[in-house]
């Protein structure tokens, strides 16, 4: 049975600050619960309220040993961080990945994906950095490495956005200029007024994404060894953060397959 106690601090979890002390994160919807099961990550509980098919996740759980409580409508409510509450949810513990992980894997690639880190930079938005998150796991880069300012990953809409990939990439929180500078890494940044993506044969070991509004940091900029720019042909300013970031992996996927033939 939930009790209220139970409730209200799994409602805490919404605020980062709680997240880290507690180390603990939530995961909504059949999708994102399967994925955290399937995952190394632990699953805690798991709630759900009346009516909601879960006999995948049943099964995952009983495998784990998972326990499932059934809880009201209001209750689901209460502890969602989504507007419309997908009446399944889990709370699973956040497990903490050191830079050196990140870039040891990338290191050691063994040709299976993309020898590159992708790194954010103070990106505020939790569905361009779940968004990211899929799709540096679709193409195989070896890691991320967030800022401290980018939003949180364990944020419940940052998760549903990576559709389970946030359980499936090594994802390090850093100061990303202390990263390149210790591992001596070979980054690229992405900027308007960069060199043509498609003109440089750089290969880098990290690639730089920045804020929504302000760009790549200027401490972070100078750090990098080059910047690309994605050429187009209309009167925007800018692409969106995501939709850059999937451009640039998907030529960096490119150049890896070729490499491989």
């Amino acid at each position: 049975m939930l009790t209220k106690n139970e409730r209200n601090s799994i409602k805490a979890l919404r605020h980062r600050e709680n997240r880290r002390a507690e180390k603990l994160m939530v995961v909504e919807g059949n999708k994102g619960v399967e994925e955290l099961l399937n995952s190394g990550f632990e699953t805690l509980r798991i709630y759900v309220t009346s009516g909601v098919e879960f006999s995948v996740i049943k099964v995952l759980a009983e495998k784990k040993e998972v326990v499932i409580i059934d809880v009201s409508s209001k209750d689901m409510q209460i502890m969602s961080n989504l507007k419309s509450a997908p009446g399944v949810l889990a709370v699973g513990k956040i497990k903490e990945i050191d830079a050196s992980d990140v870039v040891e894997k990338m290191k050691n690639n063994d040709n299976n994906g993309i020898g590159t880190i992708l790194i954010l930079d103070d990106l505020a938005d939790p569905g361009n950095v779940g968004t990211l998150i899929r799709t540096a796991d679709w193409f195989g880069l070896s890691g991320i490495i967030c800022s401290p300012k980018t939003v949180d990953v364990w944020n419940s809409k940052t998760i549903q956005s990576s559709m389970g990939s946030v359980f499936k990439i090594p994802i390090c929180i850093a100061d990303p200029v202390e990263v390149l500078k210790e591992f001596k890494l070979k980054a690229v940044s992405l900027d308007t007024d960069g060199e043509n993506l498609y003109h440089s044969d750089f290969s880098p070991e990290a690639l730089v994404i920045g804020s929504e509004s302000h760009g790549v940091s200027e401490d972070l900029a100078n750090a990098c060894n080059k910047s690309w720019a994605i050429p187009g042909s209309g009167i925007t300013e800018s692409l969106n953060a995501a939709i850059a970031g999937a451009i640039v992996t998907a030529e960096l996927a490119r150049r890896s397959s070729i490499k491989k033939i």
